[in-house]
């Protein structure tokens, strides 16, 4: 009896290290970035260290079709730098305090950010204020958030989402990390249903965040946690109390994330899969739309066309900018000479005046006294006209 009880207790065990193993071998896509012919995959385990994992350990392939994998990094140490997107609920039913700290850790983001990263805000409520696309330098962006209020009537999420879709748009080949501080709550008139958003969301290929704040049943958290588990992100509870900490936990979180640079791609007929496969994981997919992918293709093309276009207008600029220091350069030399000239003038006309006057005296017969009082007279008579 005792050496059944082993036995089972051994295959207990055995199975519970079996089961964490599989947990542990488990990856997720964050999100997806096309670029024909390559694609960078976003990759995370919330288990395992990926920094022993080599280019040889991974295989993947579009719909089928074998993909080159050239490199496997961190992503937090990409040149290419981070566009990070902010989404701020600013209707009543955010406590003040928990936008007043969202406000105050998306400044301490901005202090560490690189010169290769972009900081983009949108603000909803009533409707949706786009304080910066991500073209405005991190500190002026920062500046515009003070005094921000939680008071409008309505929650536009909906909406809200969709622009921040488009506004990472400008992310260019960075990796896009979005942040949505709101309960998650939608009470207006979108003009797009949940699934429609959900399906831009999915095609977006951005992994969105979130950090729930104010009073929110638990159906409320489960609903916003399936909706942003489609991007690849995650929920996060926040308030004033916890929000350093849960601020650390994201961008923790975001550090561990690593970036696979696959080539060889090319545009799908169809809707296809992107599967990736690391040796001792399972594999993973992600949903690649055919409009997608040509989206990526067009404005890749469209932005070899402009490059050269870009290169003479800048230099152009370089030109006329040479060109007008150089004048601004000439008119003032210019108008230093002649400044400096009608001084001299000035000086040598008042000593040939003068010297006339001495001539004119000595010839009449006046002395230094008579001259130095008729001098007084002169002067006294100037000051009285």
């Amino acid at each position: 009896m005792k050496k059944i009880l082993l036995t089972l207790a051994a295959c207990v065990l055995a199975a519970s290290f079996y089961t964490e193993t599989a947990e542990a071998a488990k990856l997720s896509v964050e999100q997806v970035k096309l670029s024909p012919p390559d694609a960078d995959a976003y990759i995370y385990s919330e288990k395992n260290d990926l920094s022993d994992v080599k280019t040889s350990d991974i295989s993947a392939d579009l719909g089928g079709k074998a993909l080159d994998v050239e490199a496997i990094e961190s992503s937090g140490h990409s040149n290419g730098g981070t566009f990070y997107a902010f989404l701020l609920d600013v209707s009543g039913s955010i406590p003040q305090a928990s936008l007043d700290a969202a406000v105050s850790s998306i400044s301490d983001i901005a202090d560490d950010m690189t010169d290769a990263d972009r900081l983009a805000v949108i603000t909803f409520g009533d409707k949706v204020n786009v304080i910066s696309d991500g073209s405005r330098s991190a500190s002026s962006t920062v500046r515009k958030l003070k005094g921000l209020k939680a008071d409008d009537k309505t929650t536009a999420f909906y909406t809200a989402m969709d622009s921040l879709i488009k506004v990472t748009e400008n992310a260019g080949d960075k990796r896009t990390v979005a942040v949505v501080v709101s309960d998650g709550v939608d009470d207006t008139d979108a003009g797009m249903t949940e699934d429609e958003l959900t399906d831009t969301l999915k095609q977006s290929g951005v992994a969105v965040y979130a950090l729930q704040v104010g009073n929110v049943t638990a159906s409320q958290t489960d609903h916003l946690k399936k909706f942003i588990s489609v991007s690849g992100g995650e929920v996060y509870r926040f308030s004033e109390q916890n929000a350093k900490k849960t601020i650390k936990s994201l961008t923790g979180h975001l550090g561990e994330v690593y970036r696979v640079h696959l080539t060889g791609g090319t545009a799908p007929e169809k809707d296809t899969s992107l599967r990736l496969q690391i040796k001792g994981f399972d594999p993973v997919t992600w949903t690649v739309k055919k409009e997608t992918w040509k989206k990526a293709d067009k404005e890749e093309t469209s932005a070899k066309k402009e490059a050269p276009e870009q290169k003479t207008e800048k230099k152009e600029r370089i030109v006329q900018t040479n060109f007008s220091s150089e004048k601004r350069a000439v008119v003032t030399a210019i108008a230093v000479v002649v400044i400096v000239t009608a001084i001299v003038v000035v000086i040598l006309l008042s000593l040939h005046n003068k010297k006339v006057k001495e001539a004119f005296y000595k010839e009449n017969g006046l002395d230094a006294k008579e001259i130095e009082e008729i001098n007084k007279k002169i002067k006294q008579k100037r000051r009285r006209h």
